[in-house]
């Protein structure tokens, strides 16, 4: 027998082999990459700079040139990347605002194929549809969103937005983004081609963010609720507060009075009567919490009195204690 087999070499040099054989499909992969985000660049780069469009409804196409370059809509766009998941969502909209030339802009979470939740507007103008939508049955909206079209309202309806664009995932409407008091002279073929380059610069962070919150809730619950840590529960509760003092939403704490039971018996009994978008959590050294999300303090009676049928007492608050 040989001191020193051939057969270990012969793997070794079929593992190399194996090994440049992954490296370049991996090369040539990364390639393919480049290749398309270079077509996309040039495809933004395009809606960006077509000055050729035709105005709508006979308005005149004066795009907006500070705007127009996709270097500086990149440069606000990535202004983004500096808010954690949970603020994301909530500085999207005054960045899509400043990208619009508007004061008006509305970000709506789609909960499911029907009703959409305001996440953050930058106005009560953008408000103006309401903290819950059942957008598939705004026909005129729904349909071009469907289409993964630019909504622009040409019918000058008062109760719609002057242009909308969506955030999809795969097939699945995620994010409708929503604006109001655009200038009649900007509401051209060539804003809603510079909506559309916007709306793909964002969809990235935009669907990170909504798939982080959605985890969010997963990976801090306390074992067996559907209760939030205390560590995260108050860092989100921190989110919601700096949001609404910089004018982007409105939230409103419910403390609940525990008395000798835990929050594990309590969470059962009352997970059912708040919403998807509402979050449970331990704050202040173990007491229970419901933060409310888009509700001002007048609205959370309701919630108040829903929990005072339950049996459970509790104040409300704009900010902790």
């Amino acid at each position: 027998m040989e001191l020193y087999s051939n057969e270990p070499r012969m793997m070794n040099r079929d593992t190399a082999q194996l090994m440049i054989e992954e490296m370049k499909n991996e090369l040539e992969r990364q390639k393919k990459l480049l290749d398309k985000k270079d077509r996309e660049i040039e495809e933004l780069q395009n809606l960006l700079n077509n000055g050729n469009s035709r105005p709508i409804q006979g308005t005149e196409d004066r795009p907006d040139k500070q705007s127009d370059s996709l270097d500086m809509v990149y440069s606000i766009v990535s202004n983004l990347e500096k808010y954690t998941n949970e603020e994301v969502l909530f500085y999207a909209a005054p960045i899509l605002a400043e990208l619009m030339n508007t004061k008006d802009a509305a970000v709506y979470m789609a909960v499911n194929r029907d009703y959409a939740r305001l996440f953050s507007a930058t106005s009560q103008k953008a408000r103006s549809l309401g903290n819950s939508i059942k957008y598939s049955a705004l026909e005129d909206i729904y349909s071009d969103l469907k289409e993964r079209q630019i909504y622009i309202n040409t019918s000058g309806k008062a109760d719609r937005p002057l242009m909308a664009s969506g955030v999809y995932a795969e097939d699945e409407l995620q994010v409708i983004l929503m604006f109001w008091g655009i200038p009649k002279q900007q509401i051209t073929l060539h804003t809603a081609n510079r909506l559309t380059a916007i709306t793909i610069l964002v969809q990235n962070a935009v669907l990170r963010a909504k798939r982080c919150m959605a985890s969010f809730r997963r990976k801090n619950y306390m074992e067996g609720t559907n209760v939030l840590n205390e560590d995260a529960f108050t860092s989100l509760v921190r989110a919601f507060l700096e949001a609404k003092s910089n004018g982007l939403t409105e939230c409103t704490l419910v403390k609940i009075m525990m008395g000798y039971q835990n929050y594990h018996e309590i969470a059962e009994k009352i997970a059912c009567n708040i919403r998807q978008t509402d979050y449970m959590g331990i704050m202040d050294g173990g007491k229970l919490y419901i933060l409310l999300s888009n509700t001002d303090i007048k609205n959370a009676d309701v919630v108040k009195q829903r929990l005072l049928n339950l049996g459970y007492q509790s104040v409300l608050e704009e900010t902790p204690e």
